[in-house]
């Protein structure tokens, strides 16, 4: 695999190809990123369903499918992520490389113009979107979103950002909520494809063998011509006041402790890798400082893990515990931190997280999605390293960078779910 090639194609618009000739399918999406809102964030994530289903050359499934067929059994589909304090919704198309083409065909060309036509000509009725199309999305959204809230795990996480981020746009959940599914109109719906097209900035990835130089000619001639305002940036805040405690009750057998530290903005690509290492000593493996001593050594809690996010510079830590073990989870999860913050890292920990960090940043190569997915996720940042170039960056990162990070952690919110008595 060769690495990312980066044109514009106007301002805003930014074109990605990844030569990749592991595959006999090719990968095409586009990325539309704008800074999330209580007031489009739902919309922007049933909007993304219902412009998959059809547009004005193929007005209904039957049709789209009928196309995707004709194109060697294509798949298109979208995928809504939240990066930073923006929100990414991707819609995506996959299908055979053109070399294995029986007659010739330019795949990628095809799947290009079938996603523009999906993005710019949408199928209308009377000025907007048809309205079985975004009943059965909105139904299918609000399942998502229940789901999501009967994973308690994924929930109490949810929960505790909500908290910890209520005077942040972060604390806007990637689906926006269950109540603003349910009361989107149609006016909003459009309102909201318009400023996508208007001011989102916009990630074009081709991944695989074909001509990228085509494909980017066809992209071009549909986003080259709309004028965009782009706007917004992801509030970094590292100051802690003091730290709050939330306690909500629910019907759960296991409780759920999850503790939010801030910590100071990994600005570099080294410092990015050092404070991804600083979450896996502490709770990203089976000998992590977490597993072994609060779950292992004092039997305080079912999992315990912790997970950063580099474009908010969070650190999650969440466990399941017994109710009545919560206090005492919450002040050994604290001293290892402390332990951390000290620069007491064990030989085998660091290993253990270098390995554990090597093989996730490898294994992004798995599939074409999982590369796109890596590159996208630092795509705000200038010059993202690829992820064999993160991989050998790990054993060059020091003790005492990992150290540094750690010692500006700073709790900030600890939030439990407990079962109702």
């Amino acid at each position: 695999m060769e690495g990312l090639i980066r044109r514009e194609i106007c301002e805003g618009v930014t074109f990605n190809s990844i030569v990749d000739d592991r595959f006999k399918i090719g990968r095409l999406s586009v990325t539309l990123l704008v800074p999330l809102s209580r007031s489009t964030a739902a919309a922007n994530v049933l909007l993304s369903c219902v412009l998959t289903r059809s547009c004005k050359a193929y007005p209904d499934m039957t049709s789209l499918n009928r196309r995707l067929n004709e194109l060697y059994g294509a798949a298109l589909y979208a995928v809504v992520r939240r990066i930073g304090e923006f929100q990414a919704v991707t819609i995506a198309a996959s299908g055979l490389e053109d070399c294995y083409a029986l007659n010739g065909e330019s795949v990628s060309s095809e799947l290009a113009e079938l996603l523009c036509g999906i993005l710019f000509e949408p199928k209308l009725t009377d000025g907007h979107f048809d309205d079985e199309d975004v009943e059965q999305e909105r139904r299918q959204l609000l399942e998502d979103i229940d789901a999501e809230y009967n994973e308690k795990r994924v929930y109490a996480v949810n929960r505790c950002i909500e908290k910890m981020c209520r005077d942040e746009l972060f604390s806007i959940g990637r689906y926006g909520t269950r109540e603003d599914v349910v009361s989107l109109t149609h006016e909003q719906l459009m309102a909201a494809w318009k400023n996508l097209l208007e001011k989102a900035k916009i990630e074009i990835y081709m991944q695989g063998r074909g001509e990228p130089d085509k494909v980017f000619e066809r992209f071009r001639s549909f986003f080259g011509n709309t004028p965009r305002k782009i706007s917004g940036s992801t509030k970094i805040v590292t100051e802690v006041k003091e730290v709050q405690h939330f306690v909500e009750t629910d019907e759960i057998t296991q409780s759920k402790l999850v503790m939010g530290y801030r910590c100071a903005y990994p600005a570099t690509k080294r410092e990015v890798i050092a404070a991804t290492l600083m979450s896996a000593i502490l709770g990203g493996t089976p000998t992590s400082k977490l597993f072994t001593n609060v779950r292992e050594k004092q039997s305080l809690c079912y999992y315990c893990a912790s997970r950063f996010d580099s474009e908010k510079a969070l650190l999650m830590i969440d466990s399941g515990v017994e109710t009545g073990n919560i206090q005492k989870a919450e002040e050994a999860i604290i001293e290892q931190v402390e332990l951390l913050q000290k620069g007491r890292i064990t030989e085998e920990e660091m290993v253990a997280a270098q390995l554990a960090v090597k093989s996730a940043y490898i294994s992004a190569l798995d599939s074409l999605l999982s590369v796109q997915a890596f590159y996208l996720q630092s795509i705000l940042r200038e010059e993202p390293l690829s992820p064999e170039e993160a991989a050998e960056m790990v054993g060059t990162i020091t003790k005492e960078e990992i150290v540094r990070i750690a010692a500006s952690l700073q709790l900030d919110t600890v939030y439990s779910l407990v079962g109702n008595e």
